[in-house]
């Protein structure tokens, strides 16, 4: 058996350094990659082009963004082409694997831990070249306006800081519950963990008078995801991630509290990890779960469940925190530009990203995807002004994410996320939570060494 297990990890380490050298040589004969300087920028011409942009949404999004590129091209002749790729891994494979080719995206959505594996294989470029150029860039009054979300697409975990992410919609992990039901319960909306404990105790051992269907009662349902995670650690004043050190930080006090804190709910019944994709939205909808933890993003999705399920009153709260002030985990896909070597295509293509986070386009996404606006005067749009009124919890959504906190945008962090998954799937059903974390932070960092290695 050990022999075996030698042998398989030698055709797995084989496997690795062949597709590294695959890789490096199709990017060192490649004459698209590292190919544009400042000056071609100034002198490049957008006019006519097709901008190739690779997506993760299938659904109504799409739709909304298509018909935002059908008035792009119709105000600048630069035509958008808009293509559903899959989930995000999907598009960053599709991305990196076609590095150096004639057939990657000239813009694809992804976070910013997918911008740094592109970046650090040549995939993606640092976009500073063209918000800085004279005559396709960006001015300081726009700059301005982003605030915050302008400086979040550079990463300092490179040298030079890259701007490697342009912002297009943020999002934050909260909680939805079900308001008639913890009235029913005699209980305010929880502000710390144990408060939360209590309410899902308390629902787990009760029926919610206007419960649609047969299922049994219970508090929270949890979406295993390493941004819900990353949510309860933050929530409980710590981090996941030591930029000063480099390392992941998965088995630090905070994450340690966080997870004995989920823990001890599973153990009394009243948690348990989500029967499947989304049914944490589902069980909450039917008045069987009291508490789900999700992104804002899916703020319609919650609503319609809810309108088809109990169809009564919902609400959204920052994640319960030990902090004196609440810590949100703050994210969102943005864009991504290709490195593809052509000056024309990727002038077009900025453009194009900053025609869809212009003032107007912020207020419209916002509104249609659920997604935080990205631009300071879209909070006066009269779209931004009609949803807040008419969607209470859209509102307090949008207070809420002065309060964010991002996971690392690091290489490799997408894998790691997997092993997260798993390693809080696992605590939550009981294994040992010290001895889980170490290993997890073990794997994590091999994980980021190995991403970086030279």
């Amino acid at each position: 058996m050990i022999i075996l297990i030698f042998l398989i990890r030698g055709v797995i380490m084989i496997y690795k350094f062949l597709t590294k050298v695959v890789f490096v040589t199709t990017l060192l004969f490649s004459s698209q990659i590292f190919a544009v300087t400042a000056s071609d920028i100034e002198n490049a011409n957008p006019e006519g082009q097709t901008v190739e942009f690779w997506v993760q949404y299938s659904d109504e999004r799409l739709d909304f963004m298509k018909a935002r590129a059908e008035r792009f091209e119709a105000e600048t002749g630069i035509k958008d082409n808009i293509t559903y790729k899959g989930h995000y891994g999907k598009v960053q494979s599709a991305m990196m694997t076609s590095a150096g080719t004639p057939d990657q995206a000239d813009v694809a959505r992804g976070y910013g831990n997918a911008a740094a594996d592109m970046y650090q294989i040549g995939a993606a470029m640092d976009q500073s070249i063209l918000a800085n150029s004279k005559k396709w860039g960006v001015s300081q009054d726009d700059i301005d306006d982003w605030g915050a979300n302008w400086t979040v697409g550079f990463s300092g975990y490179f040298d030079g800081n890259p701007k490697l992410l342009h912002e297009v919609g943020k999002s934050i992990e909260v909680v939805y519950y079900n308001k008639d039901w913890l009235n029913e319960l005699g209980l305010s909306e929880p502000k710390t963990p144990a408060e939360f404990a209590e309410a899902a105790c308390a629902a787990t051992n009760s029926t919610f008078s206007g419960s649609v269907g047969d299922a049994a009662s219970l508090g929270y349902e949890i979406d295993t995801d390493a941004s819900n995670f990353a949510a309860w650690v933050f929530a409980h004043g710590g981090d996941v991630f030591d930029y000063d050190a480099g390392q992941y930080i998965l088995n630090g006090p905070a994450a340690v509290a966080a997870m004995e804190f989920i823990q001890g709910m599973a153990n009394q019944g009243c948690a348990q990890v989500t029967r499947d994709k989304y049914a944490d939205q589902q069980y909450l909808g039917l008045g069987t779960n009291l508490f789900a933890l999700g992104s804002t993003s899916g703020i319609t999705y919650f609503q319609n469940a809810i309108e088809d399920g109990y169809n009564g009153n919902w609400e959204i709260s920052a994640v319960p925190h030990t902090t004196s002030e609440p810590v949100m985990n703050l994210y969102g896909g943005g864009l991504i530009m290709g490195n593809t070597g052509n000056a024309d295509k990727m002038v077009a293509a900025y453009q194009w990203m900053k025609y869809i986070t212009n003032t107007e386009n912020s207020a419209v996404w916002s509104t249609e995807s659920g997604y935080g606006f990205v631009r300071t005067s879209s909070a006066d749009h009269p779209l931004i002004v009609a949803k807040r009124n008419d969607l209470p919890q859209y509102n307090t959504s949008l207070g809420l994410i002065q309060y964010g906190k991002g996971e690392p945008s690091v290489p490799a962090y997408y894998s790691v996320r997997g092993e997260i998954e798993k390693a809080y799937a696992a605590i939550i059903n009981g294994d040992d939570i010290m001895s889980t974390l170490n290993s997890l932070n073990d794997e994590a960092n091999a994980i980021l060494a190995d991403a970086i290695e030279e």
